[in-house]
């Protein structure tokens, strides 16, 4: 008659016993606290690996809130309006000189104005809406250029750290952005690369 594989499987490891030498090991490891002692090793290792955590925790905080240098702030500032211009948001007041935007734009604590640079490109507004600079409320002017190429400038009193921003220009994700101050307001102006 044949034996099925788990009674063969139950004789064999019945059979089998621990040797009196693996025997002995295991009750002095008993008596002598080997396991507490893993145990301790165990709980050391838990609280090295818990004070990294926080170390590490503490430093990314730390990195977050470090302060920025001007320059950092200028890119940041680029990167902010070459993603607002990419947006293409609506029009919340439709003027077509700055001018009207005093009237309309009750909210702003400083009067938009007109750049220079303006006439110089012989832009042409087409509306503006509310947005925030690094915090600070802004305007946020759509413009077309001479080839009717869409460009947006935002005005923003310069407090705090945004006066400290240098004039410069970046390019960020195909587009040109430009900073400076004119008229006691920091002028962000994002176009087309081309």
């Amino acid at each position: 008659m044949k034996r099925k594989i788990d009674d063969q499987i139950r004789e064999y490891y019945g059979s089998q016993s621990l040797s009196n030498e693996a025997r002995t090991r295991l009750r002095v490891i008993l008596r002598t606290g080997a396991a507490k002692e893993r145990w301790r090793s165990w709980r050391m290792k838990s609280g090295i690996a818990a004070a990294f955590l926080i170390v590490a925790t503490v430093a990314a905080l730390w990195l977050a809130v470090a302060p920025e240098s001007p320059q950092q702030r200028a890119v940041t500032l680029a990167r902010q309006a070459a993603l607002g211009h990419n947006m293409k948001q609506e029009l919340e007041f439709r003027v077509r000189e700055c001018a009207e935007l005093q009237s309309k734009m009750k909210s702003l604590d400083f009067t938009p104005v007109e750049p220079a640079m303006m006439q110089h490109m012989n832009m042409r507004l087409l509306g503006a809406r509310y947005t925030t600079i690094d915090g600070a409320i802004a305007v946020q002017i759509f413009l077309v250029d001479e080839k009717g190429a869409p460009c947006t400038l935002y005005q923003v009193r310069p407090v705090e750290k945004l006066a400290q921003v240098p004039a410069g220009e970046h390019q960020i994700d195909g587009v040109r952005v430009s900073m400076w101050q004119e008229k006691g307001l920091l002028m962000v102006l994002a176009r087309p690369l081309a």
